[in-house]
Formats: C-alpha cells, structure tokens, sequence
C-alpha cells in the first residue's frame, strides 16, 4: 500500500471504573472503561455475532445505534467469547438485554460520552443458527442472525500456485449501474487517473473463465472495504488535486463493502465461481490502520484507539531496520509501529487488548464466512510483531492452515528474513506469517532486466536463501500496484519482459502476477492502467487475441505456456534449485523434484550464447519451452541458446 496516497499531503512529507453485569441476561452499561478480561485468550480465536447482509438499527429513548461490529457470526459446537462494539449515542447508562436467541451476556462497558460501548458476550456451543436481538436502553433493537458456518474445505495457496493481482476498479467493469454510489460527491471518470474507473465484481466474474484459462491458481484482490463517499483533498507536486479511494486502503467501515465494486453477496457469488473453477482466492486485509475520514478519526471508541495525539499525528518514520536490531533504541522501534502511514491514515494501537480483539474479530469474520483460501496483510512491520503472534494463533485456531502474506517493502534479504514466519527473532516473537513477499529478489530483478547489473545478481540474490526460515514460501514478484510496472522502467524491452516472466514462473517461491503482466500493460503506482477491453466503450479487447497488438500476443503466450508448464512440472514448483551457471549475460539453474530434472537457461545478450555445464547436466535432453540444444565438445557440455532468449529443457534422470 505505499504507493496508496503517493503525494497526499503537505503532512505527509488509568485505573477506571468497570461496567457492572446486572444477571447474565441484563448488564447495566458502566459510565467508563475497564481493561479488557477475555473469557478466552487470543490465540483460541475470538468470536462474534450478527446478521449477514446489515443489521437492523433503531433509536429510541434518546438512545440511538448506528454500528456494531462485528455485524454476524456463525455457530460452532463449543462455547465462544465474543466482543461487539455498538456504537451510537446515549449509551452511557443504559441497560443491554438479550431479547432473542440463546446469547449469554457477561460484561457491558461504555464510554463516558455515551457514544460507544463494549458488549463481552458468549455463543453457546451447538445452538442452531437464527435470529438473535438485543436491546439497548427501553427500545433500541438490534437484530442479528447466527449463521451455519461455512463448510467449505480450506485449500491454502503455496508453492503449487500463482497469484493474479487485480485492482478491482482498474481491471473489467461488468455493471455501469454501480459506477458512481448511491451518496457523495461523484468520483467516476476514466480520464482521472485518481478518479473510481468503474471495475466491479461482476467484470471480475465475467473474467475468470479467461484467467482459468490463463493458467494463473489464485486471486489476490486489493481490499474491498467500504471507503469514503467523498474526495480525499491532496496536493501533488505543490498543486491541490483530489483524490478517490478506488485503491480499498482507506476503509470507513471494516464490516461494509464499497457499492462501487458490488454487495456483500456479489462477492460472495465471485468467490463462489471462483472455487467452482479451482482458482483460490486471498483476501487483502488492513488491521493496522484506518483511512482517514473513518468515523473514529473524530469519535475514536476509547482514548486509547490509536496512537497519538490525534491532533498532532507523527508519521511513521519506516526505519524497519530499528525492529531488526537488538541494540536499536525502542522510541526508534516505537517511531515504524506507532507512527501514521504518511501522517495521513490513524495508526491502530494494537498494543491494547480492545483494539487487538477487534482486529482480529473483523479478520476472522472476513476469512471465515468468505472462505478465503489466504490474507495478504498490509503494512506488516508496521503493526507489533506480538500482535502477529496472537493473530496467527487465532487464525490457526479458527482455519487451520490458512496461510498468509505479508507485505514488508524491505530491499535487504538480512532484515527482510527477520519479519518471515517460521522461528523466533532476537525479541523472542515468531510473528507466524508464513510469507513475505520478497522484495530483495524484485530489486535484483528489476536490476537486471532493465540491463543495469549482471545476470549473475540473480544468482547471488537466491544464494541469500539461507537466511530465511523457509524461502520456497516467499512471493516473488516482477510489479504490483505500489511500484513501476516492469513494462514501463526504462531499458526493458520487450524480449527482455519474456526473459522476466520465465524466471519468475521457474525459479522457487510463490510467483505472484499483476493484472496485465501477461500482456505488458505499462503504468506506476500513480497511473494504475486499465485492463484494455475490460470496460464499456473500450476500442479494443486485449483479453482476446484479436484484440492483442503483436508483442502483447508473443508474451501472453509467453506466460500462458510457462503457466501449464508450471501446472505440469513439479519440479518447477517444489524442486531444489541449484546455480550452474551465472555470467554477466547469462543464467542457467537447475530445478529437480523426485527424480525429474528440468534445466532452465535464460541470455540476456543481444547474441547466441554458448554456456558450458557441469557433468551434473549431461544426458539425453528434450526441450520442453524456448529454443535451445545440448552439445557435448572436446570442452565440456555446452548449452547452446539463441540471443535474449529463455529456455527449459527435460534433463535425464
């Protein structure tokens, strides 16, 4: 998300008295806060209720209920803790009483003022799903629905698949009706590259039979939340601009949806289709942060909500390399987890149990009844790493094997190995998120294939592997939203993006793509492209070949081969990866998995290059991608390969 808000603004650059249970089906609300004592720990998962699709609010007697969240949960066969947060008016004072269903209430807790109010509750274990209330103050309902829980099998994403990132806004438009929301200012305009575009569920739906075909396993989406229904007032480069929130990092509300892109049930049919076609799919979760006209920038639920003061907001400095350090000060480590993105978007302090629990509840509610198959978490290092510990045992607890990603942008493999789950660090936390993605290996990309360094870096940036607790489980990428993509740096040519994609797709970690990789769609993180064809109106549709130019036509067939090659050859996912050879202009690796043998050589030269193996390589070879031969000579083994050219040859075994 660093590229979120890119030039946003000038900024930028108790001991209290607890609430009272009256009986274990009517609490009084307290008129303060008391820390937090959950029946359950964190690290047993932590749950919570409500109805599905919206909850039914009321106001009455002076007291009004605008949100509670979470808004629903599902039924399991043991007894549950839960927290809501009900937000509203008038609280102070009042008494909360189950009015439906089987809840047991065990603590309420209201702010001073009146405007929100903890509610500690607890699902009993093995009640059937239905309708629940309750009621705030004389008459102010709140309707809520246990659900079944979903039953679907968790298929996690590994080393088998690869990641298809897509901007929802920027990638197929499939419903003009939703371009512009039904309240606010209006924020469609395809010219403005700042501007809601019109992409939705429904285009992505109408998309997958294409993107199945593709070759691609898994569907990461950048979130999806609900933001803000106005402009967000920016300067860029010392001039005003406005800017909308079609990127998802600025959510408004955790337990809503942004209508551009759809309804809750819409999406829930896209992930649907999507698993019926055998494509996962990981959710984009934000629990650090907010976006800054989030209703608790003004009315945070405690005093202790974010980090401070909220007047006087202190931007994150993003000195990752104070966490990696033992002897760093911790003011220095406290200035990356407790400092605002930008100064811009109000840091969440995870250090309290209240905010903790609610992060993890509203992750839960999201993976769970979206039978998500993997999260990708923004700004990891910025959020403690105890709070990652707690989260991954709650995660653990409620979808075992869920895996998760973590985005670090950290360029050195020392101090990016420090935030991979998987082993304790100096401070004693292993934050347990299995993945990173691995920067490192995207510089060093990037370095080469734009003819700035050797080939050989690609080598001794895998030769770093020994660093990490498990490097087959880092997502390796070439672009994604916050950067340059490949296709517009400068000195990357079109062979040389072919060149790109057969390392990304046969050398280890889990590859992860950006919508129009395959076709070399340009643009940076402050001009997110649209996908062409993928929106009314557009003159030409490059999701077909007809539509493709033909450069564009060359690399998607480039990807879409090396794709099914991939899906056939496991070598090329879980194989051991050994460097043969690695000169200037030229990299040649070998991949082997139970027996099987695959030879990958990839030349970068403007000319043919002939490249000697060691004996490892001898033997009968068949080529399976590209263009190359094995020759043996007085000299040794040679490998033969045409100029900027790739190839992936069957080894004996």
């Amino acid at each position: 998300m660093t590229q979120a808000f890119p030039h946003a603004t000038d900024a930028s650059r108790r001991e209290q008295p607890s609430g009272r249970c009256l009986s274990d089906r009517d609490c009084g609300v307290g008129s303060g806060w008391a820390r937090l004592r959950p029946s359950s720990g964190l690290a047993s998962g932590i749950l919570a209720l409500g109805c599905m699709f919206g909850i039914a609010l009321s106001s009455a007697g002076g007291q009004t209920v605008d949100r509670v969240g979470p808004p629903s949960w599902w039924v399991e066969p043991e007894d549950r803790s839960i927290t809501l947060l009900i937000e509203g008016s008038g609280l102070a004072g009042q008494p909360v009483r189950v009015t439906a269903g089987p809840l047991r209430l065990e603590k309420v807790e209201a702010a001073a003022d009146g405007r929100s109010a903890f509610v500690d509750l607890v699902i009993p274990g093995g009640v059937a799903p239905g309708r629940c209330e309750l009621t705030v103050g004389r008459e102010a309902r709140v309707a809520w629905e246990l659900l079944a829980r979903p039953n679907r099998p968790l298929r996690p994403f590994g080393p088998d698949d690869v990641l298809y990132l897509i901007m929802p806004d920027r990638f197929a438009d499939g419903d003009p009706t939703n371009n512009e929301a039904p309240d606010g200012d209006r924020m469609y305009d395809r010219k403005d590259s700042h501007a809601y575009h019109g992409g939705d569920f429904a285009g992505i739906r109408r998309r997958l039979p294409a993107l199945a075909d593709l070759g691609v396993t898994t569907l990461w989406l950048t979130p999806i939340y609900k933001t803000a229904d106005s402009w967000l007032d920016s300067r860029i480069d010392g001039e005003p601009r406005k800017l909308a929130d079609f990127h998802g990092y600025a959510p408004v509300d955790f337990y809503a949806i942004n209508p551009r892109f759809g309804t809750l049930a819409e999406y829930r049919a896209l992930v649907a289709e999507a698993h019926a076609m055998g494509l996962k799919v990981v959710q984009d979760q934000l629990l650090g942060f907010t976006g800054p006209k989030h209703p608790w920038r003004e009315r945070p639920p405690t005093e202790a909500w974010f980090h401070g003061p909220l007047d006087r907001p202190i931007p994150c400095t993003f000195r990752y390399e104070a966490l990696v350090d033992p002897h760093a000060l911790e003011a220095d480590r406290r200035g990356v987890t407790d400092g605002w993105f930008l100064g811009i978007l109000p840091d969440l302090n995870m250090r309290d149990d209240r905010v903790a629990r609610y992060a993890i509840q509203q992750s839960l509610w999201w993976a769970t009844l979206f039978e998500a198959d993997g999260v990708r978490l923004d700004t990891f290092p910025m959020v403690d790493r105890a709070f990652w510990r707690d989260w991954s045992a709650a995660m653990r607890a409620a979808r075992p094997g869920l895996r998760a990603v973590g985005e670090a942008m950290i360029w050195d493999a020392p101090k990016l190995s420090f935030f991979q789950g998987g082993r304790a660090g100096w401070d004693g936390v292993d934050p347990g998120v299995e993945s990173v993605f691995d920067f490192p290996m995207y510089g060093a990309a990037t370095g080469v294939f734009k003819g700035k360094d050797p080939t050989s870096f690609l080598a001794e940036s895998l030769g770093r592997d020994h660093l990490y607790p498990n490097p087959e489980l880092l997502t390796t990428f070439l672009d994604n939203h916050d950067v340059d993509r490949l296709a517009s740096v400068p000195g990357v040519t079109p062979a040389r993006l072919r060149l790109a994609a057969v390392f990304l797709l046969t050398s280890r970690g889990i590859p992860q793509m950006t919508w129009g990789d395959e076709i070399g769609l340009p643009g940076d993180a402050d001009d997110r492209r649209d996908y062409p064809g993928g929106f009314p109106g557009d003159p030409r549709d490059a999701f077909t070949p007809e539509g493709r130019t033909p450069e564009e036509d060359r690399l998607f067939r480039t990807y879409r081969d090396l794709l099914h090659l991939r899906k056939a050859e496991p070598a090329l996912r879980r194989g051991s990866l050994t460097s043969l050879v690695a000169t200037d202009e030229a990299y040649a690796f070998l991949r082997e998995f139970e027996g099987s043998r695959l030879l990958v050589a990839i030349n970068r030269d403007a000319k043919p290059a002939s490249l000697r193996l060691p004996a490892v390589a001898a033997g009968p070879a068949e080529v399976l991608f590209g263009e190359a031969r094995l020759v043996a000579t007085p000299e040794g083994l040679m490998l033969e390969i045409p100029a900027e050219a790739a190839a992936v040859l069957r080894l004996a075994p």
